[in-house]
């Protein structure tokens, strides 16, 4: 039998620096009655995401989860920052609104998540950005898919069991993306933070 992963840096005191962007407030009515049905099944077993902490990653700066051999996060951050937002300042300078289309609900061994496409925008923007700067060694790579955590396991569940619950969910709703914004997480999964900086798209 195939059990669900459990990771142990839920709740705790994690400093990074990502690009993200949100949901508007009637997408997250849709996604937090989602969210419901997962905590009502599984209860203790899962760490489900608060409303306020729903987002979609565009890419990590400096990754909440790295240890960067011990040095200041902040301090890599000071001198990474004017040319990473000047790099995604132009890159997004003639970026539109972009409609992404979220209509999958998956389960990974660690995690319960939403995916969506759009016309190829997203790692169109990752993948320039990754074209113009040099990630530090060790940072996360920018995923490959547009997606969204709903929920982690925080105990060992039938991995098939909870495929076979998810497969009788349904969902789809339509984000349009205005901006993203630089966000200074500080504790996981981004249940602490704050926006330092608003990219907005036309």
């Amino acid at each position: 039998m195939k059990t669900t992963q459990t990771v142990d840096w839920l709740g705790r005191p994690y400093e990074g620096y990502v690009v993200n962007t949100t949901f508007s407030p009637k997408n997250i009515e849709i996604i937090s009655d989602c969210i419901s049905k997962i905590d009502k099944e599984y209860g203790s077993a899962v760490f489900c995401m608060p409303p306020s902490s729903l987002h979609i990653t565009l890419l990590d700066w400096i990754a909440p989860l790295v240890h960067y051999d011990g040095r200041n996060k902040q301090e890599l951050f000071r001198k990474l920052s004017p040319s990473y937002c000047a790099a995604l300042k132009q890159i997004l300078k003639d970026q539109k609104k972009i409609s992404v289309t979220f209509d999958t609900i998956n389960v990974s061994s660690t995690t319960i998540y939403l995916t969506g496409h759009d016309n190829g925008e997203f790692q169109t923007i990752r993948k320039k950005f990754l074209d113009t700067v040099v990630l530090l060694p060790g940072t996360k790579q920018p995923p490959t898919i547009i997606h969204c955590s709903l929920a982690r396991f925080t105990q060992p569940l039938d991995l098939n069991d909870v495929k076979d619950f998810i497969l009788q969910e349904s969902i789809c709703f339509t984000q349009e993306v205005e901006s993203f914004h630089l966000v200074h997480s500080m504790r996981e999964p981004m249940l602490e933070f704050e926006v330092l900086k608003k990219f907005s798209l036309e």
